[in-house]
């Protein structure tokens, strides 16, 4: 199969309406698409991806409007938050009505729901009439692709077509909140950290978020792994709860082993010729570190260092986000004891 970068909007369309996968740009990262109402299309998602059938797909939609058509039991306070920052890179957790496929969901009864703001993700949704699941557009567990010549290194010849839609302006995944149960206890629940933070949603909605839930991992299930085929099969078979996708211990990594270091002012001074070293402090902003965090590290990915190192931000705002990200991606910790490195395993 050939892939294509295309800019045409009809041919995605096309795509979409006759049950095939294609990626498409959204303002977090480029997605893997197709048919949220038609479970054969989410299958073709799962197998271009070799993701685990156990991690629920977000499902995008094109207005407030439409959560009640795919989700029920839908809280006043969700069109509160919806009202400020949707369109956006959000997703809301709610029951599911039953429209939304078992597939879509991994058999739970709650849907992730977002309102995509790229114009070009919006068109496809409104042109076709169709909910349209997309997870990020990389094999599973890799680094999310921000624009579609990254798209293509991952997905060359897995799908037909890659709709441009230019860099990605925010550059991680959506914030994830749920709804399902935790307002019963007057908080929400962040399943997963992203470009909204949990100092504006509770400004919203007058709601706390709640402290045990807002690292984005409270799901430490990492029980899988990769066969000589490439593709991921869980080691035992038992009953996983992820109610978001990024849920997973290890995630969003490089094939280059990545390394977390609390010193890296030792690896800018002293030159190791094994190390990647990115210094995240070079974009200055938080928000300009989250735009460039993917595209960066498949940058020094690809220039096949023995390890890449990188220290985290400040852990508030967005940088609560890098640093979740950054944590799944790596390997490890890597000290400087006695002028000598000691590697920590994850």
């Amino acid at each position: 199969m050939i892939t294509r970068i295309i800019k045409d909007v009809n041919t995605a369309v096309k795509e979409i309406t006759a049950g095939n996968v294609i990626s498409l740009p959204t303002e977090t990262v480029y997605g893997l698409a197709g048919d949220a109402l038609n479970p054969d299309a989410v299958l073709k998602i799962f197998e271009v991806k070799n993701r685990p059938s156990f991690n629920p797909l977000i499902v995008h939609i094109n207005s407030i409007d439409d959560i009640s058509v795919y989700g029920e039991e839908i809280p006043e306070e969700l069109y509160k938050i919806a009202e400020k920052f949707s369109p956006g890179p959000i997703t809301y957790v709610v029951k599911k009505k039953q429209i939304i496929p078992d597939i879509v969901t991994a058999g739970l009864d709650s849907v992730a729901l977002r309102i995509p703001a790229h114009p070009l993700f919006s068109e496809v949704i409104r042109i076709s009439g169709k909910p349209v699941a997309a997870p990020s557009a990389n094999m599973f567990g890799r680094i999310s692709p921000t624009n579609a010549l990254d798209v293509l290194k991952e997905l060359n010849g897995k799908i037909k077509f890659i709709l441009d839609g230019g860099e990605c302006n925010v550059g991680i995944e959506s914030t994830v909140i749920s709804f399902t149960e935790a307002l019963r206890s007057g908080t929400i629940n962040i399943l997963r950290p992203g470009f909204i933070t949990k100092e504006e949603i509770e400004d919203v909605s007058g709601i706390k978020i709640n402290p045990e839930i807002n690292s984005g991992q409270v799901i430490v299930y990492n029980n899988y792994r990769e066969t000589d085929s490439g593709i991921i099969k869980p080691l035992e078979d038992r009953e996983i709860n992820l109610l978001s996708p990024g849920m997973l211990k290890n995630h969003y990594a490089p094939l280059t082993p990545l390394f977390l270091t609390d010193d890296i002012d030792y690896f800018l001074t002293n030159y190791i010729p094994a190390a990647g070293v990115i210094n995240l402090e070079t974009f200055g902003s938080l928000n300009n570190i989250a735009v460039n965090l993917f595209r960066v590290l498949r940058e020094y990915d690809e220039k096949k260092y023995e390890y890449i190192v990188v220290s985290k931000v400040k852990n508030f705002g967005i940088g609560t986000a890098i640093n979740d990200r950054l944590t799944k991606a790596s390997a490890g910790f890597v000290r400087i004891q006695n002028n000598e490195l000691i590697f920590i395993g994850k």
